[in-house]
């Protein structure tokens, strides 16, 4: 596969979780951060290809190179490590999937956990999406869900689940625990029925006025995500 834009480019390249075959670069970019690019590849032993517009051009998917793309395998399977974990169960757009990633790399959360799906024809645009958090994650596939949550909690985790269930707890009235693993589902279906059966405690976002809707799976994501940040970072 590709992935095209610098931010895509620097990311592949940063974060190690694939192999970079090749960079192509339009040779007449010559900018800090293009320059930036040439360094850490050469850094990494990777090959860097000059080439001319029309020459990339040919190569691109999209318009949205902006001059440097590299070609990569796809993406490899991480271990988690220690720290707060996101299972993100059916946040399936590759938008939104992204965005959440951005959020959750941005705010100093490490681990992610998945869905079991293939998602190799997306990698391009998770890697957009996410501004290239995608690559700078840990990324576990549950091929198993309900296992790799019941493996957590026998590792100490406690299990937060973002749905109104019974005795919800006000999300702002919280103090998480140390090692913490927040479900949290997609909107056409929220979080699977076996999962909501491990979580240790269910919170929900309470409001500032009297709207009567639920945010989307993003936003509430954001909610969480800037809460744990505050907290871990006292």
């Amino acid at each position: 596969m590709r992935a095209e834009g610098a931010i895509s480019v620097k990311a592949v390249i940063k974060g190690k979780r694939r192999e970079v075959k090749e960079v192509c670069i339009r040779r007449d970019k010559k900018t800090k951060d293009f320059n930036y690019i040439r360094k850490i590849a050469r850094m990494e032993n990777i090959p860097i290809r000059e080439l001319n517009n029309e020459e990339l051009e040919a190569l691109a998917s999209g318009k949205s190179h902006g001059g440097v793309l590299a070609e990569v395998s796809y993406r490899k399977e991480d271990l988690l490590e220690d720290g707060d974990v996101f299972f993100l169960d059916g946040i399936e757009d590759p938008y939104n999937l992204g965005y959440a990633m951005r959020t959750l790399y941005a705010f100093g959360v490490k681990n992610v956990i998945l869905n079991d799906r293939d998602y190799s024809l997306m990698e391009g645009q998770l890697l957009k999406s996410s501004a290239g958090a995608y690559d700078l994650l840990n990324i576990q596939i549950a091929k198993e869900a309900v296992k790799t949550v019941t493996q957590l909690k026998e590792k100490g985790y406690h299990v937060y689940g973002l749905y109104r269930g019974e005795e919800p707890k006000d999300v702002f009235d919280v103090t998480f625990e140390s090692k913490s693993l927040f479900l949290l589902g997609g909107e056409k279906r929220g979080i699977h029925s076996d999962l909501l059966e491990l979580c240790d405690d269910y919170l929900y976002i309470s409001y500032g006025s009297d709207f009567r809707n639920s945010l989307n799976a993003c936003a509430a994501l954001d909610v969480v995500a800037t809460l744990l940040y505050a907290q871990r970072r006292k």
